[in-house]
């Protein structure tokens, strides 16, 4: 956390540079366009945001950091604020020894972060109650079309919500002002005002304590106010601006109310806003070329940093650690020769094995004998157990769901005998079935399983029986016709029906002189030789009169 405060103190530092220059093109571009303004705010918020800068020549702020991240645990501390005055009077303290490194700067750090975090706490808890009231006051407004709402207890019309943002407007506004307003709250919505104004007052939040950034969301608030007003007016004539900026003076509500949530037709600088519009004209071409470019300088000059910081150290060492005393290590600036002395930690020893007395088995440990390399201090060190080589396992006995089982293994070096117990399988039952409820094909069946063994019992549900079914009539095919028989079951009276295919087994030959036909199909076939393939028997003409004979000739009943 002490890192993050750092880099906010420092990301504010670098971001205060560049708020003057925008005063300062603030008052040279009056004329130009008010959106750039706002463009301008805008560099600055993403100078807050980059955690990370590139690097650039023609950067114009002093320093990318100017409390380094390793200032408490620094050997010489130092600030590069970039104002030789300040650095001048506070370095000194910095470099005192003892007390003022090793328990003030820590301190002070560490109050220092507390009190950021409470202070961004308080801002967080004034955004938040000052949102839930005013939403709470907009729960009884009543919508009249499209995104646009009335409301009886508002100061002033405004647009409030980040992703569906609606209108609010007082429902006893005049409706001459009506259709100004909503043109105002409308360009809010287009420009996604709604969106930035919340932004500045999040990076406000973190950045609490700069001065600058307070003085800079208060302008930007009144330059996006301004610049909505300049993009409503801009297609008006002057009886239109003269409504306008009377709809903006009746509409007019103090700041305090609105600080964080919404942006309020009314808002802020009325004075101004409306002085501007009277006076507004279209602005050259030349006049947006100049803002253009006058914000792609600003972006180019503070949205990068310094090429290089003010010491640039070359590290030496000048005395090299052993394992019985300290090492020196010297870092020189090659720019300024500044220099200070770091002590190195005394080393370790680097031992090596001189002799293994004892060599250690599965029974008992070892001993070898160590020897450093740089001093030649001995000492001796004890060799652990080794593991038993377990031989082939030998189950004595199996595991059951009431016995657990036992499995022996016997040492390759020492002959040492392991018996180790595997924990009861509950699934290993000798389970017994008894049928309390056989199965029908209405109803399921039910039977005890319980083991003879442990007496573990289990309920198991028997599956529906299959339905016994007996023929009750048959409905007899023939070669054209299917069949039906109908069944019955024997114990629930379900029914069903089975289709017998029409086949050629099922002619019906009737005798017509030489030739036999079918009485349901009409198929002949020759007496003679009933064998003949008559599927490839000619269909008859129209004009044919034997087919008709053998009908004429057949039975009354036989006849189709």
């Amino acid at each position: 956390m002490e890192t993050v405060f750092l880099k906010i103190i420092n990301m504010g530092i670098a971001a205060g540079w560049i708020v003057p220059a925008v005063l300062l093109l603030r008052l040279l571009l009056r004329k130009a366009p008010k959106w750039s303004r706002c463009l301008l705010w805008g560099i600055v918020a993403l100078r807050l945001l980059l955690p990370v800068t590139p690097v650039s020549v023609v950067s114009l702020v002093p320093g990318a950091e100017a409390i380094p991240k390793d200032i408490v645990t620094a050997q010489t501390p130092a600030i590069q604020s970039g104002i030789p005055v300040v650095d001048s009077a506070v370095n000194p303290l910095f470099a005192q020894e003892g007390v003022a490194r090793e328990q003030v700067l820590p301190r002070l750090l560490e109050i220092g972060m507390y009190i950021w975090l409470a202070g961004a706490a308080l801002m967080l808890l004034y955004g938040g109650i000052s949102w839930l009231r005013l939403r709470r006051r907009l729960q009884i407004s009543l919508k009249w079309k499209e995104n646009i709402y009335l409301c009886d207890d508002l100061p002033s019309p405004f647009v409030f919500g980040l992703f569906s943002p609606g209108i609010y407007i007082p429902s006893g506004m005049e409706e001459g002002q009506m259709g100004y307003v909503i043109a105002h709250e409308q360009a809010h919505i287009h420009r996604r005002d709604h969106w930035w104004k919340p932004l500045g007052y999040l990076l406000l939040t973190a950045y609490w304590f700069h001065p600058l950034l307070w003085l800079a969301y208060g302008l930007l608030c009144r330059d996006i106010e301004q610049a909505c007003d300049e993009k409503v007016v801009s297609g008006m004539e002057a009886d239109g601006i003269r409504a306008y900026s009377q709809a903006l003076i009746d509409c007019s509500v103090h700041r305090r109310m609105i600080l964080t949530c919404p942006v309020a037709f009314g808002e802020t600088g009325v004075k101004g806003r409306v002085q501007n519009i009277l006076r507004y004209k279209k602005p050259a071409y030349w006049l947006v070329a100049i803002s253009v470019a006058a914000c792609t300088v600003v972006a180019v000059c503070f949205l990068t940093s310094p090429p290089a910081c003010a010491h640039a150290y070359d590290s030496a060492c000048t005395q090299a650690a052993t394992c019985t005393h300290q090492g020196m290590q010297t870092d020189t600036c090659r720019l300024c020769r500044h220099s200070y002395v770091t002590p190195l930690e005394v080393i370790p020893h680097s031992y090596a094995v001189r002799e293994v007395q004892t060599l250690p088995t599965c029974t008992r440990e070892g001993v070898q004998l160590l020897q450093c390399t740089d001093c030649g201090e001995e000492t001796t060190e004890v060799l652990p157990v080794t593991p038993h080589t377990a031989g082939e396992l030998t189950v004595t006995r199996e595991a059951n769901c009431v016995e657990k089982g036992e499995v022996t293994s016997v040492c390759t070096l020492c002959a040492a005998v392991f018996v180790a117990q595997e924990p009861e399988k509950n699934d290993v039952h000798a389970m017994q079935q008894t049928v309390l409820r056989a199965a029908t094909c209405t109803e399921e069946g039910s039977a005890l399983n319980a083991c003879t063994r442990c007496g573990h019992e289990e309920n198991e549900i028997l599956p529906l029986a299959e339905h016994d079914y007996k023929t009750t009539k048959t409905v007899k095919p023939n070669c054209r016709e299917s069949g039906m028989r109908y069944q019955e079951c024997r114990t629930c009276g379900k029914t069903q029906v089975l289709t017998i295919a029409p086949s050629d087994k099922y002619h019906k030959w009737v005798y017509g002189g030489k030739m036999q036909y079918c009485a349901y199909c009409y198929v002949y076939r020759d007496y003679e030789h009933p064998d003949f393939n008559f599927d490839n028997t000619p269909s008859p003409r129209p004009g044919d009169l034997w087919p008709v004979i053998p009908w004429v000739w057949a039975p009354v009943g036989q006849r189709r």
